[in-house]
């Protein structure tokens, strides 16, 4: 997956934007797709430089199946726009040779898929694994109200995916981690990582967010690097002769033009982070002339958004569903036509493919390009370079974490390899076939029981892969090269920053106001009391511990 990166305006957006400076990527509370989250929270926060923690992190050792044909600029993925003929097997043995079911929680933003023993594309990855890897599949919408509970009872399974979105909402999350979960510095850190080549083949600056209290604690999902895009139908924008807007008032004039309630068709879903980001805040902080940090939700620009979404609702424009309910399903609502425009994580837009490739051929989804709201130079904001995060269950003894670091060994396996097609694809001539292009095409059995499920253990490389949907690989790979090249730079690049927990209790509190604000529950001018009250009670505490981080690294 390229980013999974679920529905609504959403929860998750703001627990994000009021992180550590960094945004969410694959999705945000409204998306379905995976997303770049915040970093955890310590009590009084912490901030190491990169550098400082490369004692900690596996060796670098690049692995090269495919060479990819459209090459990622500025930091944008690289694209594959077909299939290799031959697939290289990249995990020769398999990886669990006591046998012993594996237990593992994962999220899912799409319908879950028959369980173990009644799924063939299970027992498929099963058998290459070397044991039953037992799945816990929670709604992706719903995961981070089931963490909290969990973690504090301690009632792990021995592998944890957790979402950085997900951990930045969470306080004491540390204490958290090195009470429940397993150090792999002795397995992984420098050469060590070579008895797993696939884990070694991560980005080092992906592992350096898996660490926590000054211990690797999790294998890392590295982050194609964008929170968020704006996606629209072009396949109903084509119908109703309507382009993709290039400004704020294009933007309103297609809330009248597509929105028709009798027809049971609204132009907008969640697109708040989006109009944000148009109107030019930035993702996290920002430094002003006179050398005072500034967070996005003081700026003149967040405020002006926030007046711009909230126009957006009161004019009718926003589905009645988001309306009501800020983590409404907005994947069902976009691809049966109910809202033609909304932000999604990168990783949603194949996802979404997946899911109508057989019911609605004609379904067309593209995004749209990054624009100001005046028309002018945009802007897009950077994620941190790993957003998910699986986590080993402490007190295994070694060979069981062995065995668990084998199964995320295989899991992280690249494009062009057997097991990334067969973890992503399942068996060919049962869960697939292979169309002219080389591109695999899902069966029927194949649409029921393969899901997105072991690409949630761990991470790969990022790349554009999807070539089965024609033209998708292409437009993916020219947005991520346009966003590229307009995207802010973090204040904190290379430095790894645990938020203080205070500041994690400030973001239900905030977006709950947000979020009535928008739906005109609250007047536009109770912003600046929820400004305030951000302030009061833990943001201009932030305020000093970030300014502190910049000037210790003589930024």
């Amino acid at each position: 997956m390229t980013g999974p990166e679920s529905g609504g305006t959403s929860r998750r957006t703001f627990i994000s934007l009021l992180g550590a400076g960094a945004a969410a990527a694959a999705g945000g509370v409204t998306l379905t797709g995976c997303s770049d989250g915040g970093s955890g929270s310590s009590t009084t926060g912490r901030a190491e430089t990169e550098d400082k923690l490369s004692g900690l992190l596996p060796k670098y050792i690049e692995y090269e199946s495919v060479k990819p044909d459209l090459p990622g600029e500025n930091g944008a993925s690289p694209g594959f726009s077909r299939y290799p003929g031959e697939l290289k097997r990249a995990v020769p043995d398999t990886m669990v040779p006591s046998g012993k079911e594996v237990s593992a929680m994962t999220p899912l933003w799409s319908p879950m898929p028959p369980g173990l023993g009644k799924n063939s594309y299970f027992d498929a990855n099963n058998e290459r694994i070397g044991a039953p890897v037992r799945f816990n599949i929670l709604n992706g919408n719903d995961y981070g109200d089931k963490l909290g509970p969990i973690l504090a009872a301690g009632n792990v399974p021995e592998l944890l995916c957790i979402p950085g979105w997900n951990i930045a909402s969470l306080t004491r999350f540390g204490q958290a981690a090195d009470k429940l979960f397993e150090d792999l510095t002795p397995y992984l850190a420098g050469d060590k990582a070579s008895a797993y080549p696939m884990l070694a083949n991560l980005p080092t600056r992906a592992w350096a967010y898996g660490v926590w209290n000054n211990q690797l604690k999790a294998v890392p999902f590295p982050s194609d690097g964008f929170p968020w895009m704006l996606m629209y139908r072009k396949d109903l924008f084509d119908q109703f002769g309507a382009e993709p807007p290039k400004n704020s008032g294009e933007l309103l004039a297609l809330g009248k033009q597509l929105t028709d309630a009798k027809a049971g068709r609204w132009a907008f879903g969640g697109v708040s982070d989006e109009m944000i980001r148009m109107f030019g805040a930035p993702a996290g902080w920002r430094k002003e002339s006179d050398g005072k940090l500034v967070h996005k939700i003081e700026t003149p620009e967040f405020a002006e958004a926030v007046a711009f979404v909230r126009q957006l609702f009161q004019s009718g424009y926003v589905h009645p569903e988001v309306v009501a309910n800020a983590a409404a399903d907005e994947n069902a609502l976009f691809e049966g036509g109910k809202l033609l425009i909304r932000q999604n994580g990168l990783g949603g837009w194949a996802e979404s493919l997946q899911r109508q490739q057989s019911v609605n051929p004609k379904y067309n989804p593209q995004p749209v390009m990054p624009f100001a709201h005046d028309g002018g130079t945009p802007i897009t904001w950077g994620g941190e370079p790993a957003g998910i995060f699986t986590f080993v269950k402490k007190g295994l003894g070694e060979a069981r974490v062995k065995e668990l670091l084998g199964v995320l060994n295989y899991t992280a396996a690249p494009f062009g390899t057997e097991e990334y097609q067969l973890y992503n694809y399942g068996l060919e001539g049962k869960h697939y076939t292979r169309q002219p292009s080389g591109a695999p095409k899902l069966t029927a059995l194949g649409q029921k029981e393969v899901s997105q499920t072991y690409i949630f253990l761990g991470g790969r490389p990022t790349a554009i892969t999807q070539s089965e949907y024609p033209g998708y690989v292409q437009s993916m790979s020219a947005w991520q090269n346009a966003a590229a090249k307009v995207q802010q730079k973090n204040l904190f690049d290379g430095i790894r920053v645990e938020q203080p927990a205070k500041m994690a209790a400030l973001n239900q509190p905030f977006d709950d106001a947000l979020q009535d604000i928008f739906r005109g529950r609250r007047p536009v001018s109770e912003l600046k009391t929820a400004v305030k009250q951000w302030q009061d009670n833990g943001g201009n505490e932030g305020r000093d511990f970030y300014a502190k981080v910049l000037s210790d690294n003589g930024r």
